[in-house]
């Protein structure tokens, strides 16, 4: 043979040896026989970090395939942390009025914020590896996550709302009104809310499964927010003959909700106009009560316009059903001036 076709020939064969070892393999790790790594059986262990292995079958596009395989390793990344975490992730610190009745306004209203409030992601997962099995049509992948430095990052970011938390409290003068306060502060609830959600997660990756704790100013702050809340008081004006008729069950309701009607100068202004459709139907009295509504501020500015329907139902009479139908009516309107509290009060 001469030289030059012995070069070739060597080259061919390290090129095919080459292209044996790759064939199915993105990134690196120990691989088992057949050339599957080890990891996908036995997840490496590393101090400080936490790892995930996921997988997908391979239908048509394998980038596709990959992306599913490595959002079901951080799937079971995450899982893996929850499980290692004891207790409860939310805190949740009723506030009661000086009756000590819970506050259904105040609940409804952070309700209302943690709805809107997304959980926050953790930013720092890497992707370590991936492997795909042509032969099974199967992608595996394998991220991990350096949880001391997430940690770090997380309670940086909690502080940093702690921060802003505490300038609006301070930029916000306890001798203003009852509604220019809450104008003011209504943001540092939605900051609260948000720093929750970061906690959460700071807890759930920290080593020892730690939660950033509230200081003493941002519990004072909420403690401020949730009793201008409790002392927010609220006219309730009808504004034709059906509603007038309602106007003690709406009241009621309303009052049962945590909100302090004022029989004039309230904070806000909630004006109605209600009808009510009673129907007899198989000895069984339904009535419909439907109303109209503004929520105004003290100037009159329209803060929020909205209809809601209730229905209520009794066998025993046309009043009961009445009253019932009152009653949820009354509730629904509860739920949507805290709506409005969150959402248009500033």
């Amino acid at each position: 043979m001469k030289l030059f076709d012995y070069k070739l020939w060597i080259s061919a064969g390290l090129a095919l040896l080459l292209s044996i070892q790759l064939t199915g393999c993105v990134g690196g790790g120990n691989t088992k026989p057949g050339g599957k790594p080890d990891w996908i059986v036995n997840e490496p262990t590393k101090a400080g970090h936490v790892y995930g292995v996921g997988s997908a079958e391979i239908y048509t596009d394998e980038a596709e395939a990959l992306r599913r395989a490595r959002d079901a390793a951080r799937v079971a990344m995450v899982q893996k942390l929850r499980v290692t975490v004891s207790g409860e992730f939310s805190q949740d610190t009723q506030e009661v009025r000086q009756t000590g009745k819970q506050t259904q306004l105040i609940q409804t209203v952070r309700n209302t914020i943690g709805s809107k409030i997304p959980r926050a992601k953790l930013s720092n997962i890497e992707v370590e590896s991936s492997y795909a099995d042509a032969k099974k049509g199967v992608v595996y992948s394998l991220v991990k996550l350096d949880r001391v430095k997430a940690t770090s990052q997380l309670r940086r970011q909690v502080r940093e709302l702690d921060s802003q938390v505490d300038d609006l409290d301070k930029a916000t003068a306890k001798t203003l009104p009852t509604l220019k306060q809450l104008q003011a502060l209504m943001p540092a609830l939605k900051l609260i809310a948000q720093r929750e959600k970061l906690a959460e997660q700071a807890q759930l990756v920290d080593m020892n499964g730690r939660r950033p704790s509230k200081d003493e100013f941002l519990l004072a702050t909420e403690k401020r927010i949730y009793a201008l809340l409790d002392k927010l008081s609220i006219t309730v004006e009808a504004k034709n003959a059906a509603a007038k008729g309602m106007r003690s069950g709406i009241v009621e309701s309303l009052t049962d909700t945590g909100l302090r009607v004022s029989p004039s100068a309230g904070d806000l202004a909630l004006k109605y106009q209600a009808n009510l459709r009673p129907v007899e139907k198989g000895g069984r009295f339904i009535v419909f009560a439907d109303g109209s509504v503004s929520i105004e501020d003290g100037t009159g500015r329209v803060l929020s316009e909205f209809s809601k329907e209730a229905k209520g139902v009794s066998g025993a009479s046309a009043a009961v059903a009445q009253q019932k139908a009152v009653k949820k009516l009354a509730e629904s309107l509860g739920q949507e001036l805290a709506a409005t509290l969150v959402d248009k009060i500033n």
